[in-house]
């Protein structure tokens, strides 16, 4: 992630949980947190047992986050966030609890009549983590979106929606189109579609891990060869074992949070 997309993932998380803004820029903005998130976030937990013991008006942090620290007023203090930053992971923990999994519906410009002529079409969406994972790790994040009617799979999904207006209740006088294919079924596309991105990454990544691999092994084999007689077979292997575990390249792929959308056909 970028810092545009930091700063947008962010302003997505707030938005759903109608944040009030005391500031916004492209390139920092000053929020107060809703009370679930101040929760999650402030590191106050004495203060929240506090307040609901005795029943008070509680008051929720404000905080202040950068994401261009060169365009920020000299006057503005704040928590500068990038991909990988202790915070962010805060956040997408937060998110994981909260919101794992929604429905959403596309509300559009287009003048609702009250023949009902205003379909929306069902579109699973999935954010996902693929880890090629060695003795360093290296994430790639994937934001997919499959169409439920005809099977179509779009990539950067999550900028599509980021272009539209969709809200948890559906628009007056719009109705939704039956989906043919099943979630399981869905899932089982997107499962075949990461694996064809996956087969056609550089797999350079992994032929070099395995080459660190056969040194380190080699280095450990001449080392207990040369001291065979005060080592132990035993010790050996487990320290094999432990190489393996750390060089042997693998794929991971996590379902990071997704739900259903329903959004008008483009024409």
């Amino acid at each position: 992630m970028n810092q545009v997309e930091v700063r947008q993932y962010l302003e997505r998380y707030f938005d759903a949980h109608q944040a009030n803004y005391v500031e916004k820029t492209p390139d920092y903005f000053s929020v107060q947190l809703p009370i679930e998130v101040d929760k999650d976030l402030g590191n106050r937990p004495f203060y929240w047992t506090y307040v609901e013991r005795l029943n008070l008006e509680p008051q929720p942090m404000f905080m202040n986050f950068i994401f261009h620290s060169e365009k920020v007023p000299q006057n503005f203090r704040g928590e500068k966030i990038t991909f990988g930053s202790p915070r962010l992971l805060q956040f997408f923990s937060s998110a994981l609890r909260h919101g794992q999994y929604i429905r959403l519906y596309e509300h559009t410009d287009k003048r609702i009549t009250p023949q009902g002529n205003n379909p929306l079409l069902p579109w699973l969406g999935v954010n996902i983590r693929v880890s090629m994972i060695c003795d360093v790790k290296k994430d790639r994040l994937l934001s997919l979106g499959f169409n439920l009617v005809h099977g179509t799979i779009v990539d950067s999904f999550l900028s599509t929606l980021n272009n539209k207006e969709c809200k948890q209740v559906m628009p007056d006088f719009a109705y939704t189109i039956p989906p043919i294919f099943s979630i399981e079924s869905a899932m089982g596309k997107i499962e075949g579609y990461i694996h064809q991105q996956i087969q056609q990454e550089d797999q350079s990544w992994a032929h070099q891990a395995r080459e660190r691999l056969s040194r380190e092994m080699s280095l450990v084999e001449h080392f207990y060869v040369e001291n065979s007689k005060e080592q132990k077979t035993e010790e050996k292997e487990k320290r094999l074992e432990e190489l393996r575990w750390q060089f042997e390249p693998r794929i991971e792929v996590d379902i990071i949070n997704g739900g259903l959308f329903y959004l008008a056909p483009v024409h």
